[in-house]
């Protein structure tokens, strides 16, 4: 699942709206521990059956060779393995002086067949940083700082910082979670843990979702790993003060956002927008259909076109067509925190003549080079695209040979292809396409100046409405012309 269906699919909580989410990696060490356990070490298999063959009482190495079929000199350097063992006796019969029998050591080995020997060994585990216990993951789910930081992911702090003391690690929980490279159960005991050799800082996907209450100053913040939320996860990092101490959700006043937005669009508008209740109820709806379509997708497949399955898909499809089309038929409705980057990508996929955006940064995770091949596209067709940051326009890559979308973007403003304008900060950030979609938001569309490092509560407006899209395309270039530093 991407972080928007995460978002949306986990969206409700009882007297909380969730104003914001992303890609974050939760901390885990991973621990190479000095440790003594017992190795099971079989016999031999020729060995085995040599002293299997000594013990029915055929004593003479040839005897033994044509029992088993084996070369005689096979025999003779099992024999001699098992006599340094002191498993079997060399002794003298009145007719042969290479005569064998097993030792009292040899029947009670032979008896048990695997002994259990003490050794040291290296064991490697991960040790979950906020939950503060081993875990057993897989290597695909962890990545280093440098990987999430690529894909513009939030990097977790572990609380308490410092990875556990040998002292804190109880041996039935990390025999339960020991890494193996075959991917096979550990088998072995583990007699004692001796110490801690190594620490690696690795991180686990998941996705934060960011609650702010209803009624006061209160905020949440849930994890999801694999789509699923984690309680345990939350309640940890809440005990722990995470939220307070890394600082995450920015104050940013209701009231101050709604503000900005009536001097944008008027009072009358804003206070003609859907009530909070209603709006739930639709995209509860629009949830529930979505979920509907989801389950019953498999079955309609395998089951062929007039099948009950095919039939049912069908009416769920309808209904999250109407679902849909009912919040997208408002004139203008408030934005949920998922919908920003699905609606920047259907404006850059519908535009036709006009693309405008404004953002504050340029950040790779999102201007990639499949979205700039889209920008391509778009001119190639004839429209005209703006994008309106605080950076300044360059042709030169920031960062050495890596991807930099603003030289990419500078590149093909040179060429007069698009208009790349710098202006000075500000507070809400636009999207217009074409007279058919107008978003605003305080979270800028193309990324901070610098990486994300956590989160805000995410306000806006989304209209299809082709007065009032016009209305705020004239109001932004407007506001962009007085706003914009002179060289």
């Amino acid at each position: 699942m991407t972080p928007e269906e995460v978002a949306r699919l986990h969206q409700f909580r009882d007297g909380f709206t969730l104003v914001d989410y992303g890609e974050v990696g939760l901390p885990v060490f991973r621990l190479t521990i000095e440790a003594i356990t017992t190795a099971q070490r079989a016999i031999p298999t020729i060995q085995e059956f040599v002293m299997r063959c000594f013990a029915l009482g055929i004593e003479r190495e040839a005897e033994v060779a044509r029992m088993l079929g084996l070369k005689l000199e096979v025999v003779q350097a099992a024999t001699n393995l098992l006599v340094s063992d002191a498993y079997a006796l060399r002794y003298a019969s009145a007719l042969d002086l290479d005569n064998f029998r097993l030792t009292e050591a040899g029947e009670a080995r032979l008896r048990e067949e695997k002994l259990e020997v003490p050794q040291e060994e290296m064991l490697v585990i991960d040790y979950d940083g906020i939950r503060r216990l081993p875990i057993r993951l897989a290597s695909a789910n962890v990545h280093r700082a440098a990987e999430l930081r690529a894909h513009g992911a939030i990097e977790i702090r572990p609380y308490p910082a410092d990875a556990p003391p040998i002292s804190e690690l109880s041996i039935p929980d990390v025999t339960r979670v020991i890494r193996r490279q075959s991917g096979e159960d550990f088998r072995r005991t583990v007699l004692a843990l001796k110490r801690i050799v190594r620490r690696n800082n690795l991180f686990r996907e998941a996705v934060a979702l960011v609650f702010a209450a209803d009624r006061g100053s209160e905020i949440q913040i849930g994890f999801a790993i694999d789509g699923k939320l984690s309680d345990q996860h939350e309640r940890a990092f809440a005990e722990n003060g995470g939220p307070r101490k890394m600082g995450f959700v920015k104050s940013v006043g209701e009231g101050d956002v709604r503000r900005r937005l009536e001097r944008l669009v008027g009072k009358e508008i804003i206070r003609s927008l859907p009530p909070r209740a209603q709006m739930l109820e639709m995209r509860s709806e629009q949830m529930l259909a979505e979920g509907e379509v989801r389950a019953l997708a498999g079955a309609a497949s395998a089951g062929g076109r007039n099948s009950p399955a095919a039939q049912a898909l069908t009416a769920a499809q309808e209904r999250l067509g109407l679902a849909e089309h009912a919040i997208e038929s408002m004139p203008m409705r408030p934005l949920a925190c998922y919908e920003q980057s699905q609606l920047l990508e259907e404006a850059i996929g519908a535009a036709r003549k006009s693309l405008i955006v404004t953002s504050a940064g340029l950040q790779p995770a999102i201007v990639n080079s499949y979205v700039v091949r889209a920008f391509d596209r778009l001119l190639e067709k004839g429209a005209a695209i703006r994008i309106e940051t605080v950076l300044t326009p360059t042709t030169k890559p920031r960062n050495g040979d890596y991807f930099d979308p603003l030289a990419e973007l500078g590149r093909r403003m040179d060429n007069n292809a698009l208009t790349l304008v710098k202006v000075a900060s500000r507070e809400l950030y636009f999207l217009v396409q074409d007279d058919d979609l107008a978003v605003v938001s305080n979270r800028p569309f193309l990324g901070e100046v610098s990486r994300k490092n956590g989160f805000i509560k995410v306000e806006g407006l989304v209209t299809r409405d082709p007065h009032y899209v016009r209305m705020i395309r004239e109001t932004l270039l407007a506001s962009t012309e007085s706003r914009r530093e002179k060289k």
